[in-house]
């Protein structure tokens, strides 16, 4: 697909998008830290990729260092929510995506905004892109994954076997999908077609509203 997709943050969250996103043939173009963030427009692919983590591991929470080992452009305590995108990974830290961002994003073409990190988005940057209609995805869906590889796991574990990382990535798919289609699904059946954001609430809700009635709570 090749689309451009902006990232923030460097971390090992960061990492695992980035390598993910370009293994299904997205175009990673921005990093960002503390120091601001570096728009790579060639995409952050093979020992770039590497260099992350060869940059977390030194504990200097700055990606300048990345623009001045690739040599591309560093904007100083800035977001990179400016740049055009077709999909956005908030993946640093909590309210890192405010309402100017939003805006800016949808003003953009962004099509789609996948929260990772702990509610990166603000209230009011959430209500915007909920009323724009664009797929946004609110990090109980999209974090789901991190749960279900430490059930997988769990599961392993118990068993006392071992799953080839093939087997894991499948489990894990389907785990993914599944959760695609019960966002989309509850969402219909309560009059809200489209919206992931109400189906991926109403289904965690009603997801634990059932676990306390079969435990005896009601």
């Amino acid at each position: 697909m090749n689309a451009p997709i902006a990232v923030s943050g460097f971390g090992n969250v960061a990492w695992g998008v980035v390598t993910k996103a370009t293994q299904m043939g997205g175009k990673i173009v921005t990093l960002s830290g503390p120091d601001g963030f570096i728009h790579d427009p060639k995409g952050i692919h093979g020992e770039k990729i590497d260099y992350m983590l060869a940059m977390r591991r030194t504990n200097r929470d700055r990606v300048e260092d990345y623009a001045t080992e690739f040599g591309v452009e560093f904007y100083p305590g800035e977001r990179p929510w400016d740049l055009p995108c077709d999909v956005a990974f908030p993946c640093a830290c909590e309210n890192e995506l405010d309402e100017k961002d939003a805006l800016n994003l949808l003003k953009n073409g962004c099509q789609c905004i996948t929260e990772v990190s702990n509610m990166p988005v603000t209230q009011k940057a959430m209500d915007l892109l909920v009323e724009s209609g664009i797929l946004y995805s609110p990090g109980k869906a999209s974090n789901a994954a991190g749960v279900a590889c430490s059930g997988l796991e769990m599961a392993q574990n118990s068993s006392k076997i071992r799953w080839p990382r093939e087997e894991v990535e499948q489990r894990l798919r389907t785990i993914i999908i599944d959760i695609h289609e019960t966002c989309l699904s509850v969402a219909e059946r309560y009059g809200q077609k489209g919206n992931y954001f109400f189906g991926a609430n109403i289904a965690g809700f009603i997801k634990v509203a059932n676990a306390m009635i079969d435990q005896g709570n009601t």
